[in-house]
């Protein structure tokens, strides 16, 4: 199936047009404060970090309604996912518990409570995908550093994120994801930097653009030839 942009890239990119649109206004002949130019370029990159963050997070939500919506079977979802899924929180808790006092009769107790759960069937191919938390896969990664994109994507059966992505670029998008963050780090700190203009602003601004494309191609393949296009939402 031919690719489609998702719901959540469409939705990103009409913020970045405004984003950009409003730096262009700020340098045009209206305006003349160089207060007003500079609070336009620190806007655009915070805005255009914290608009991937939500782009990211609208990704797999979307992802998550969708699966639920289908009658699927778990060898659907990639192991690595069900995996993932299979331990919650309570059996962290009970292990990290155990090995804090050794006790295996406290261990096995909390672990005997959890028996018949119904996100146990998720080690088990043929049963109806139980309900689960999509949030639980993603709140603790959606922050678009490089490494939480390698695990969080890691979750879902990519193994590495930026490879899969340099291959459709044809350019280290790792490179470039990293000097945007950087950059959003600077500007969070000190404001714009010495030696910056526009033009590089409005660049850094298209390559996190150019990125979010990347990864919605990526995603798209991967949900494609995972779970079915059916859990694409476009």
């Amino acid at each position: 199936m031919a690719y489609r942009q998702s719901r959540a890239r469409r939705r990103f990119d009409a913020e970045v047009k405004r984003l950009l649109e409003t730096v262009r206004e700020a340098y045009s002949q209206e305006c003349s404060s160089t207060a007003v130019r500079e609070f336009a370029l620190c806007s655009a990159v915070l805005l255009c970090s914290a608009r991937m963050e939500s782009y990211v997070e609208d990704l797999l939500a979307d992802w998550g309604s969708a699966v639920k919506v289908q009658v699927l079977t778990t060898e659907r979802l990639p192991k690595r996912m069900r995996a993932f899924l299979l331990n919650q929180p309570a059996i962290f808790s009970a292990y990290r518990q155990y090995i804090v006092d050794g006790d295996e009769a406290g261990v096995l107790t909390r672990l005997e409570a959890l028996i018949g759960s119904a996100y146990y069937d998720l080690a088990i191919d043929g049963r109806r995908i139980p309900p689960f938390a999509v949030e639980a896969v993603y709140r603790d990664r959606k922050y678009p550093s490089p490494k939480n994109l390698r695990r969080l994507f890691g979750r879902f059966g990519v193994s590495n994120v930026f490879d899969e992505l340099n291959r459709i670029a044809r350019r280290n998008t790792e490179a470039m994801l990293t000097s945007f963050n950087d950059l959003r780090t600077e500007i969070a700190h000190v404001g714009v930097p010495v030696g910056l203009n526009a033009t590089d602003i409005k660049q850094h601004v298209r390559n996190v653009q150019a990125v979010v494309g990347y990864i919605d191609r990526m995603f798209f393949s991967h949900v494609s030839k995972s779970i079915g296009a059916d859990c694409w939402t476009a």
